[in-house]
């Protein structure tokens, strides 16, 4: 096969559409409508409060400003059901123990061969040294709540239209 020279929001397409061939939820998926689903994110559901979009809300979940494009509806149904089994390696939340006793809970950005990037439940970015690491625990639970039976049907149907719409800038 041959080399492709793909922008990032055409990769990002490419993933998606093959994601949503391998999603075995997507025939059950219900999608509703965006408009009711941006005002569940902002209020009842309190996605915002860790969650990002276009440059509003919290950095201590990830910015789902393109989360229409790289999930598909069964996919993000589920994540909103039972987050754990659909929660991408990269979000999986860490514990770091420092050598001096303090704990750090997050979710790490980036890692090299000598530091760890985590932004952590405050919100703040740490570049923390390796060589200042007791250990450093990722977790496999999301830290995501479950929205079943906090959010009618109708209401998560709405939500995972909205989040459809979000394709990035």
């Amino acid at each position: 096969m041959p080399p492709f020279a793909l922008q990032q929001p055409e990769l990002t397409g490419v993933i998606a559409f093959i994601r949503s061939g391998l999603d075995r939820t997507a025939a059950t998926a219900r999608v509703g409508n965006p408009l009711p689903g941006r005002a569940l994110f902002d209020g009842k559901g309190a996605c915002a409060s860790c969650h990002r979009v276009n440059g509003v809300g919290s950095h201590v979940a990830p910015d789902l400003s393109d989360i229409g494009s790289a999930r598909s509806a069964g996919a993000l149904q589920q994540a909103l059901l039972d987050p754990t089994p659909v929660m991408m390696p990269i979000n999986r939340p860490v514990r770091i123990v420092m050598k001096n006793g303090t704990t750090i809970t997050g979710r790490r950005l980036n890692e090299d061969t000598y530091t760890v990037q985590v932004i952590d439940d405050r919100e703040r970015l740490l570049s923390i040294a390796k060589a200042d690491i007791t250990r450093l625990i990722v977790e496999t639970k999301s830290t995501m709540p479950s929205y079943g039976g906090k959010l009618t049907p109708e209401e998560i149907s709405d939500l995972v239209a909205y989040l459809l719409s979000l394709k990035g800038a």
